[in-house]
């Protein structure tokens, strides 16, 4: 009897503490609005985007979404998923707060990104081993190629500066790679109006010229003292200038002569703008500088040439860019300039604002994860050559 009443007591003490248990425990509510996250979490203006949750209204119309303070459109909906276009607005990171009969719900963020105007395919065309052997692609052999030029029939010239063989190179629409000419250590290079190909020998403080016939000749600059000379380009009137890095002088030659020189520090590339004016990119200034007359003014560049996490800076102010050691530069005909950051191991383009002003203009990064050395973009802006002295190829960007 005593066994049994033990029993019955144990018997009610558990269910105490059962009832106890189950009247203490949370159960959460299914039953409300709740936003869980959005996909992708960052995008451009009139993106599709996808916003899960639970209790969205399963009836037309009865979701609307916000994205800041503009409404998004709504294109389809059940109980666990909104799939919306993002309402067109600046760069920027927005709330999301979505509307149902039963409820408002937020919490969750998107971010805005400025839309790129054009899209860029990457792909090598030539080389990818050191060496120095013709061919067709990847079978041309390349060694530490550096700087580019395009002749009046489409082929691709190239400074080859590896110790396997220093000489001009040239690649057809084919990517055909031949032999031009072997010579001294040759740098970046340009081609006057004449059709006459120019280099800069580095180690020979010299530049050098070869024909339409294929001569090869040194050209003599007199009033220019050139200490490691980096690049050579004509201007507009037919101008000579070269950039001499060792020295950080710029000089302007005519006839021969040297007629101006500015002083910019370690210059090591240069190109002329649409509207005539000479661009210089330095290795260690941290700046991408313009000359105009007698005028030398940073357009891009916070003087810091380390590589960044954010070297493109802010649209509207290139001064907030990080601008890594230069070694080419081309200014395309639609107005931007592109150039080969070696640091940032990228290559970037500089596009001006509406009026036409550099340092309130934007960069934006084309490609990256390798150590360009030159750029060349073509006349229709739907090509863009990179010479990689590094990985000793020759690359092609597409623009779209």
């Amino acid at each position: 009897m005593k066994r049994l009443t033990a029993i019955i007591l144990a018997a009610i003490f558990a269910g105490a503490i059962f009832s106890s248990c189950k009247e203490d425990r949370y159960v959460a509510s299914v039953t409300g609005l709740q936003l869980v996250s959005v996909s992708p979490p960052a995008g451009y203006s009139g993106g599709i985007i996808k916003i899960l949750g639970r209790n969205f209204s399963e009836t037309f119309g009865g979701n609307r979404v916000f994205v800041g303070e503009l409404e998004a459109q709504v294109l389809e909906y059940n109980a666990w998923d909104l799939t919306i276009v993002l309402p067109v607005q600046d760069p920027g990171i927005y709330s999301i707060t979505v509307e149902t009969p039963e409820g408002t719900a937020s919490g969750l963020k998107f971010e805005y990104k400025e839309k790129p105007e054009h899209e860029y395919i990457l792909s090598t065309i030539a080389g990818g081993a050191a060496g120095f052997e013709d061919g067709n692609g990847a079978a041309a052999k390349i060694h530490q190629p550096e700087g580019l030029a395009m002749d009046r029939n489409g082929n691709l010239w190239i400074t080859q500066r590896g110790s396997q063989g220093w000489a001009i190179r040239k690649m057809d629409r084919n990517f055909n790679v031949t032999t031009v000419a072997a010579t001294e250590l040759p740098w970046h290079c340009s081609f006057d109006r004449d059709g006459n190909f120019y280099f800069t020998a580095k180690d020979k403080k010299a530049v050098y010229k070869v024909t339409p016939d294929g001569t090869l000749s040194p050209e003599a600059v007199t009033g220019a003292d050139l200490d490691n000379p980096m690049d050579v380009e004509f201007d507009n009137d037919g101008a000579m200038w070269i950039a001499s890095r060792n020295n950080n002088k710029v000089y302007k030659v005519v006839s021969g002569t040297a007629v101006r020189t500015y002083d910019i520090k370690f210059p090591t590339c240069l190109a002329v703008d649409m509207k005539g004016r000479m661009i210089v990119g330095s290795t260690t200034a941290g700046y991408m500088y313009m000359i105009d007359g007698d005028d030398v003014v940073p357009i891009a560049g916070n003087g810091t040439n380390a590589k960044a996490e954010n070297p493109d800076g802010n649209s509207g102010d290139t001064s907030t860019a990080s601008v890594g050691q230069t070694n080419g530069v081309f200014c395309a005909s639609d107005g931007s300039i592109w150039f080969a950051d070696t640091i940032n191991q990228a290559v970037r383009r500089l596009t001006p604002d509406v009026s036409g002003d550099f340092t309130k203009g934007k960069i934006e990064t084309v490609a990256r994860g390798f150590y360009p050395s030159d750029v060349y973009v073509t006349d229709d802006c739907s090509k863009a050559y990179i010479s990689s002295a590094a990985t000793h190829t020759i690359r092609l960007i597409e623009i779209f």
